[in-house]
C-alpha cells in the first residue's frame, strides 16, 4: 500500500487514465474525495498525502518541496513499471500546483511523463511573494488570521485550541515550503499545461496564475472559473473537467512506445 498516495475511486482492471491530485497547503488527500463520482468507469482517482496531513497527521510534516517530489516520482516510477497506466494527469490546486509542476519535471527526467498538467489558483514560484509566506510559516497568529479569511475551516474548529494547533501544524509547513520554493527549469515543459483561476480569488487573480504559460512548449490557455480561491469546491465544474481530460487526453508519446 502507497504511503504517498490514497485511492479515491477504482477502475475496473487495469485503468486506462490516472488522475493525481495534489493538495493546497494545508490540505488532505480527502479534500477530493467528491471527485471520485465524476471520474470516467476507466479512471483511477488518487490524491497525495503529505506528512504530518490527514491520515499522516502522526508524522512531522516536510518543509522541501524536494522531500515531496523525490519519494513521490519514484514511488510512481515503481508503479508503473509494475503496473503500466497510458495517461496520468496531475492537478494541483494552490501549493499543490507547485507540487504538481515539480511532479511532472521529476517525471519527465525519470522518462514516463504526464499526458497532462493542470495547475489551479497560483502563479509559477519564481512570482510567488516569498516574504509573505515565510511570515505566514513563523507567526501563528498571522496565520490562523490568514486561514480565517480564507474561510475554507469552519470557524467552530479554529476556536478549539487542540483543533486549531491540528490545522496550524502542517499549514505553517507548507507555508514554509512555499517561502523555500524551487524556481520553476528554464527549459518548458513539453507536456501540456493547463491553467484555472477563480473569478473572484483576492489572493491568485487570473493574471498571475496565467504566468504559466512561459513555462510549457503547448499551453491549452487560462479558464477562468466562478468562485474564489477554492473555487474548486464552489461548484462541480472542475471536477466535471477533470472528467473531460480524462477521457480525452492523449497518450504521451513515451509511455506509447
Amino acid at each position: 500500500m502507497s504511503t504517498w498516495m490514497r485511492t479515491l475511486s477504482s477502475a475496473p482492471g487495469l485503468p486506462d487514465a490516472r488522475v493525481l491530485c495534489l493538495p493546497y497547503a494545508g490540505g488532505t488527500a480527502s479534500a477530493y474525495r467528491a471527485w471520485a463520482p465524476m471520474m470516467p468507469p476507466n479512471t483511477q482517482l488518487r490524491a497525495v498525502e503529505l506528512p504530518g496531513h490527514g491520515l499522516r497527521l502522526a508524522e512531522e510534516p516536510v518543509r522541501r518541496a524536494a522531500d515531496v517530489i523525490r519519494p513521490l516520482a519514484d514511488e510512481l516510477v515503481r508503479e508503473q513499471r509494475l503496473l503500466p497506466v497510458p495517461r496520468t494527469i496531475l492537478f494541483g490546486h494552490s501549493m499543490g500546483a507547485l507540487l504538481a509542476y515539480e511532479l511532472c519535471r521529476a517525471l519527465c527526467d525519470r522518462g514516463a511523463p504526464p499526458a497532462l498538467l493542470v495547475v489551479s489558483a497560483l502563479c509559477p514560484a519564481d512570482r510567488l511573494d516569498r516574504k509573505a509566506n515565510g511570515l505566514l510559516a513563523e507567526r501563528r497568529n498571522l496565520l490562523l488570521d490568514h486561514i480565517r479569511q480564507l474561510g475554507q475551516t469552519p470557524p467552530e474548529v479554529l476556536e478549539s485550541p487542540t483543533m486549531r494547533d491540528l490545522v496550524l501544524r502542517p499549514a505553517q509547513a507548507d507555508f514554509e515550503l512555499l517561502a523555500h520554493a524551487p524556481a520553476p527549469a528554464p527549459a518548458p515543459l513539453a507536456v501540456p499545461v493547463l491553467a484555472l483561476a477563480g473569478r473572484h480569488d483576492f489572493i491568485q487573480p487570473s493574471h498571475q496564475v496565467a504566468a504559466w504559460e512561459r513555462h510549457t512548449e503547448r499551453w491549452l490557455g487560462l479558464r477562468v472559473l466562478h468562485g474564489d480561491h477554492f473555487f474548486p469546491w464552489q461548484s462541480e465544474d472542475v471536477g466535471y473537467l477533470l472528467n473531460e481530460l480524462a477521457r480525452t487526453a492523449p497518450v504521451p508519446e513515451a509511455a506509447a512506445r
